[in-house]
């Protein structure tokens, strides 16, 4: 058996959508599987890829001898077949090359990085000192020589010699990932000391060590006594002390307030949707869920319930959250209740603390991972539930780079594959969710009242346009009826959160006389005033200008800054409650590791009384104490010109209304808008979400938008605008004729320039009554995508896209 010729078929992470088939070399034979890591020739280099797919006979067209790939990275596989299944299926729905897909899901800390080794020949002669070191080296990486030499010496050098014939050039490979491992120390104070007198370095460490007879950890040894590892290596040499290797600190919910936790009974709501949830583990088979609960409904005791169920019928568990640092408390009642099984995978894991909690996973250590949208790809074994929470929030959508997942969309196809249940959770679904509940796509689970003593909030609604009249008050963001809800509240001892989504001062500055307005060289869009730092920024490419005393053009003094930024508020706020501590909460607040943790354990303790943020703080948190929710500006993303723009706004006013009076005591919502008769703030501020969405369905259904309709966007980007029109126009022309498919421009793209260049956007739009399945679509696309092949303009493409402009 071992005689007979096995073959593999590859795919590396490169722009190639194929697969190559190699030889397996007959040591290997019995222990190559899927989903194995793999070093092969590829050409003349060596590339590290992933096997795909096992076979007994080479390619039909194949006349010659194949060629082996060269070894294993990985003992066991990887990834499992149900998941590279799933890899496979978001290769081709989001056209996307197989080894791209592959290599997004593996932390970039567990990939090869490529070494270049320099080995020098007998026909090397020079005296020169590269030369003579070389020769002496005989065989060194080419990282050692830039280091030795400077990086533009060492490769122009080698790749003369090269040329010369007097050196060869090899790839290597090792892991990028190097995770600096922190050790107890542990003396043995049984033992006589041999330490020699003259190694009184020893000596301090082991007299240090004395008073810590169940040992010390290296790190503190290191920060609090100025002891290193070499010094405890020689401690260990002797029989002095023993080394055990201790787990990192990786917890990123160490700082957040931990309340006590709660006996919590399950209400009859509760009880049937998880008895519903329940009796589908049991099955064993793939069922789709929408937990359709109001704010403050109890959602997570669900979640916990179905995950406990889960565990106990030996199955693991994935919960997504929008991202964990905005989201604390969700994670830390799942690391609470199940403990060291639970990994929490986030964006705010060093590469190291990434890399070994990857490894922990696929050592089957952890049974519940808790993460961003990059954890719906982790390598769980027995997947049995996918809980996706806040399931209609963007940032589960992959914007920037390939592949362009949405990562609630990828959890479905997951629990399809591995015949796992999938609870979509929210408040405010996405509306192709809500309309794939009315198709009966999902099985719906209604938690209409909130959990225990508490009630909906009651709701203020402020024109803001009558406001100014009345109080002739044009610069105060804050409606009277709203400072009087502060006052009160904070007059109760309770606390405030005031939603404000726009960060810096000012989002724009101009001159009265000529009308000039600050812009971004870049990309051509408002800077925004930040007082703090007094600077000038962009908020799109990060270019920071100093702010102007006068206006360049016309040299007068008459500056405006205009708009409201949460600094701006945050000013105001001081002015008017003086001596109240106010914490803000935004991106240029929380830019450092643990910041955003920190800020909301300090309110949660009762440090701050008012909560001012982006909307980072408008959905997953839960203070009881909370009482007042204020929104400075409802309507401001209405003006964006999205066909998803209602939706989102009426999600956001809708979330963070809910953040008001949670616990025993009542709460109140003031809601300030310049439109205050668009259904989306009426709807929302009445909490009437099928009166929403209904409407919301017919708007879209009259225009042919999604849940109606497919759409894949297309960019072009390039340094030349006419390269990138050309290619773009080019596109759209060869699908000219088509009846099914409608063309959405091409146009330029909402910011067309920028410091990446010129982009273009080209939208294809297939009803699903005339596509039901949407082949044509896809056809169209891959027509596109064939005929813009070009080396001077990127070509993207986003399927399903959440943003088309």
């Amino acid at each position: 058996m071992m005689d007979k010729a096995m073959y593999v078929e590859i795919v590396f992470p490169l722009s190639l959508d194929q697969a190559f088939t190699y030889a397996v070399p007959d040591e290997l034979k019995d222990v190559v599987q899927v989903g194995q890591r793999v070093i092969a020739s590829l050409g003349k280099r060596k590339q590290q890829g992933m096997i795909v797919e096992l076979k007994t006979d080479p390619p039909a067209d194949f006349t010659g001898k194949l060629k082996s790939f060269d070894n294993l990275m990985d003992p066991v596989p990887v990834f499992n077949a149900p998941l590279i299944s799933l890899l496979k299926w978001m290769s081709r729905y989001y056209f996307t090359p197989l080894g791209k897909v592959i290599q997004s899901a593996i932390p970039s800390d567990a990939r090869l990085k490529k070494e270049i080794i320099v080995e020098a020949t007998a026909l090397l002669h020079g005296t020169d000192d590269f030369t003579r070191f070389l020769k002496g080296e005989r065989v060194i990486r080419l990282s050692a020589l830039k280091r030795k030499f400077g990086a533009e010496i060492a490769i122009n050098r080698v790749a003369r010699l090269q040329r010369q014939g007097v050196v060869e050039l090899e790839n290597d490979f090792e892991f990028k990932g190097k995770r600096a491992t922190n050790y107890l120390v542990i003396p043995d104070l049984g033992r006589d000391s041999e330490i020699p007198t003259n190694a009184r370095a020893q000596q301090k460490a082991f007299d240090a060590l004395n008073d810590f007879p169940g040992g010390l950890a290296l790190d503190t040894l290191k920060a609090e006594y100025q002891i290193f590892m070499p010094i405890i290596k020689k401690l260990a040499d002797r029989g002095l002390v023993t080394l055990e290797e201790l787990e990192p600190d990786i917890d990123p919910l160490k700082d957040y307030h931990r309340p006590p936790e709660k006996d919590i009974t399950l209400n009859s709501e509760q009880e049937i949707a998880f008895g519903e949830i329940k009796r589908s583990l049991d099955k064993h088979a793939f069922a789709p869920y929408l937990l359709f609960g109001v704010a403050g409904s109890g959602k997570t005791e669900v979640y916990l319930n179905a995950a406990a169920h889960a565990l106990e019928q030996g199955r693991s568990v994935i919960v997504l959250v929008p991202e964990i640092a905005l989201a604390p408390q969700i994670a830390y009642r799942f690391q609470s209740r199940f403990g060291n099984i639970v990994a929490l995978w986030h964006s705010g894991l060093k590469g190291a603390e990434r890399l070994w909690t990857w490894q922990q996973i696929q050592k089957d250590r952890f049974k519940i991972v808790v993460g961003a949208r990059s954890a719906v790809l982790t390598p769980l074994d027995a997947l049995g539930l996918i809980i996706v929470d806040e399931e209609q929030e963007d940032s589960y959508k992959q914007q920037d780079s390939e592949p362009r997942y949405h990562a609630r969309d990828v959890a479905l196809v997951r629990g399809r594959e591995e015949n796992a249940v999938v609870i979509l959770g929210s408040a405010t679904p996405a509306l192709e969710t809500y309309y794939n509940l009315t198709m009966d796509r999902y099985k719906g689970l209604h938690l209409n009242k909130r959990w225990e003593k508490a009630r909906p909030p009651l709701v203020d609604l402020v024109d803001m346009g009558v406001e100014r009249e009345d109080s002739r008050d044009y610069s105060n963001p804050f409606s009277r009826i709203l400072i009087e809800a502060i006052h009160e509240t904070l007059a109760n001892d309770k606390q405030v959160i005031l939603f404000q989504n726009r960060r810096g001062y000012a989002p724009v500055i101009t001159c009265r006389d000529c009308n000039w307005t600050m812009v971004c060289p870049h990309d051509g869009i408002s800077l925004t005033y930040h007082k703090i730092g007094n600077k000038m920024s962009c908020h799109f490419c990060d270019f920071v200008a100093p702010t102007p005393t006068s206006c360049p053009e016309c040299r007068s003094l008459e500056l405006k800054f205009g708009g409201v930024g949460t600094q701006l508020v945050e000013e105001a706020l001081e002015a008017q409650f003086p001596g109240v501590p106010v914490c803000r909460m935004d991106m240029d607040t929380t830019r450092t590791k643990g910041a955003h943790t920190k800020l909301l354990g300090d309110f949660a303790r009762g440090t701050y009384k008012i909560l001012l943020g982006t909307q980072m703080i408008a959905k997953g948190l839960d203070f009881e104490n909370v009482t007042l929710v204020g929104v400075i500006n409802a309507d401001s993303g209405l003006h964006f010109p999205d066909f998803r723009a209602r939706e989102r706004t009426f999600q956001l006013v809708y979330q963070v209304s809910g953040r008001s009076g949670r616990g025993e005591f009542p709460g109140r919502v003031v809601v300030q808008s310049w439109m205050p008769d668009d259904i989306s703030i009426q709807c929302a501020t009445k909490h009437d979400v099928k009166l929403f969405y209904n409407s919301e369905l017919n708007d879209r259904s009259q225009l042919n938008y999604p849940p109606f309709s497919r759409m894949i966007s297309f960019g072009f980007q390039g340094r030349s605008r006419d390269a990138v029109i050309q290619l773009a126009e080019k596109a759209a022309v060869s699908l000219k004729g088509q009846k099914v498919v409608q063309l959405l421009g091409p146009a330029p793209a909402m910011i067309e320039k920028s410091h990446m260049g010129f982009q273009w956007k080209l939208v294809l739009k297939a009803s699903k009554t005339e596509d039901p399945r949407g082949s044509v679509l896809r056809q169209a696309a891959a027509h596109v995508l064939n005929q813009t092949q070009n080396k001077y303009v990127r070509v993207t493409v986003d399927v399903d896209p959440h943003q088309i402009l």
